[in-house]
């Protein structure tokens, strides 16, 4: 599974970095690639866990950045 999403209102790069090592240790994921200017984050895992691993990356970005509205593109 290949999932991209889409961070509206990001405004710290360094949330952003923390946000990216924090979902790459989430079991099941392969890799995880972000990009500050574009806001998203890219998250390569394993298919049998895609729900798994959406609710949890989603709780770690709302951890970091609560304002943050997402969307899965």
């Amino acid at each position: 599974m290949k999932k991209v999403f889409k961070l509206r209102g990001l405004d710290c790069a360094n949330c952003l970095a923390k946000m990216e090592r924090k979902i790459s240790k989430l079991k099941g994921v392969k890799e995880v690639t972000s990009n500050f200017f574009t806001e998203k984050i890219i998250i390569e895992a394993d298919e049998d866990r895609a729900v798994e691993i959406e609710t949890a990356a989603s709780k770690i970005i709302k951890k970091y950045e609560p304002q943050i509205e997402i969307s899965i593109e």
